[in-house]
């Protein structure tokens, strides 16, 4: 039976990354450490903070990858991105809050590259996989991110005086994500409606609203195994022997 070889592709969620008192710092067992000890591998983690889409094409990670691929292995690719690139440039937007402005990848670009990479991959004999987006919290990443930078007012101008336009943004692009894996035949584990199931969200966050803390992490892990071990995904885990 063929090795298993899983690379993960993120921002600072897959990384690991959360805060702590407002300062950055990383988790040891994060969700991709908890999900490869579950499945008896070292998930290898290119995840970087701050990863969009966009950087990931621009860095050519993904051609890097494929030119140091082992075909003779069960090669399986996840990228669990997405988060950066529906965020804004928030002091660019304070500047000028009645304009339009657009979001570091918009939406058709950000479609476009990763069907483009997923593409590359798949004709290379690689199975892809992406994770939906844990959602941030509107209100203390309103209150703890984006009124250290920016003019809160100004920012609060822009969305027109509701600051839950910045989930319901963000949501259209774990909606793209959705639609992509559909549309790319990739798997998909959705790691999003656990956090939505929980009446009191705010537990499995950092203070920043958009890093999960531990038990976020926990939870995201606990998720992506239950889905592993459902039926529609049993082929993650045809090596898996325990």
């Amino acid at each position: 039976m063929k090795k298993l070889n899983i690379t993960l592709i993120g921002d600072s969620i897959a990384k690991g990354i959360t805060t702590e008192n407002m300062k950055l710092t990383r988790l040891e067992n994060c969700a991709s450490v908890l999900v490869g000890q579950y499945l008896n591998t070292e998930i290898n983690n290119l995840s970087v903070y701050g990863q969009t889409i966009k950087r990931v094409d621009e860095k050519g990670i993904v051609d890097k990858y494929i030119a140091n691929l082992d075909k003779s292995q069960n090669n399986k690719l996840v990228f669990s991105i997405g988060g950066n690139d529906a965020d804004y440039d928030w002091v660019d937007v304070a500047k000028s809050p009645s304009e339009n402005h657009e979001p570091k990848t918009p939406e058709a670009e950000f479609s476009y590259i990763l069907c483009k990479l997923i593409k590359k991959l798949q004709d290379n004999g690689v199975e892809v996989w992406l994770t939906g987006l844990p959602p941030v919290l509107s209100k203390l990443y309103f209150k703890n991110v984006i009124c250290k930078i920016a003019d809160g007012d100004k920012i609060l101008e822009f969305y027109g005086g509701d600051i839950t336009n910045i989930q319901r943004h963000q949501e259209l692009y774990n909606l793209n994500l959705m639609k992509i894996a559909n549309k790319m035949n990739c798997g998909f584990f959705d790691i999003r409606s656990v956090f939505l199931r929980e009446r009191n969200i705010e537990k499995l966050y950092s203070l920043d609203g958009a890093h999960p803390n531990r038990e976020g992490h926990r939870a995201i892990a606990n998720e992506i195994i239950r889905q592993i071990i459902d039926y529609k995904k049993k082929s993650f885990i045809l090596h898996h022997e325990k």
